[in-house]
């Protein structure tokens, strides 16, 4: 009995050792918007045209190919005109989060982003919640011909030097249920990186194939975040990381 309750106390010690010497560095949270499929019909949405005209009015549909919005209709709010508007003719747009979604899915994270925040968005909409989609022209899967779609920008409040769009196909990482099932709804395995002007596809098994393209030029990310340590469940850490190390530069 004596030696059971050693083992478990050198064990409780041991992993608490670990989870503090963890917390020192990154905590494991998704710091990333959740990617969203249905948008409010009820609360303003914000439509701008790559001429800079600018339309606020009600969501009434949305079309998608493999989960990427190309067409929006609208019913702006003074003339109450329907209108339609195929991304090809949208440079961003703002909508609000809707249906069970909006109960099922947490608001992004809160902290302080003042000295990283992009002064091309309008933060103060991003901050009631609203979600940012950005017009890009990107080869879907890395395979299909680049088209421009309109996508969900998941890491506005950080996206200074990396944006991370939302990929609503992506397949989730399983996490532990009750008496040990795993069940689904853990991180999205996939998503769209954009970095230096080229955008692509990325997969949780290349992550590492691509640490170099992602974070190669900031020295203190590479010898704080080894690649050899690299993890796809701190990803978004890494990211905001890398965009507080990059604006001390």
């Amino acid at each position: 009995m004596k030696t059971k309750i050693l083992l478990v106390l050198f064990f409780t010690s041991l992993f608490g050792f670990s989870q503090k010497k963890e917390e020192k560095t990154i905590n494991g949270k998704d710091l990333f918007d959740k990617v969203y499929n249905s948008y409010s019909g009820k609360k303003l949405s914000i439509v701008i045209l790559k001429d800079g005209t600018k339309i606020e009015g009600y969501k009434k549909d949305v079309d998608r190919k493999k989960g990427q919005i190309y067409y929006i209709k609208i019913k702006e709010e003074k003339s109450r005109k329907k209108l339609k508007f195929y991304s090809e003719k949208i440079k961003e747009m703002y909508l609000y989060p809707g249906g069970l979604e909006k109960l099922s899915k947490s608001f992004r994270h809160v902290y302080d982003v003042r000295q990283w925040e992009r002064s091309d968005l309008d933060n103060e909409v991003i901050n009631q919640g609203y979600i940012y989609f950005k017009n890009q022209k990107v080869s879907l899967k890395n395979r299909k011909k680049e088209k421009e779609y309109m996508m969900q920008l998941v890491n506005p409040t950080f996206s200074k030097y990396i944006e991370v769009f939302g990929d609503p196909k992506a397949k989730e990482t399983t996490k532990l249920g009750m008496f040990g099932f795993n069940v689904a709804g853990g991180l999205a395995k996939s998503y769209y990186i954009k970095k230096d002007g080229v955008i692509f596809w990325l997969r949780k098994k290349e992550l590492k194939v691509r640490y170099e393209s992602l974070f190669g030029d900031c020295e203190e990310f590479m010898k704080k975040y080894p690649v050899k340590d690299i993890k796809w469940r701190y990803f978004s850490e890494y990211i905001l990381e890398y965009t507080k190390m990059r604006a001390k530069q």
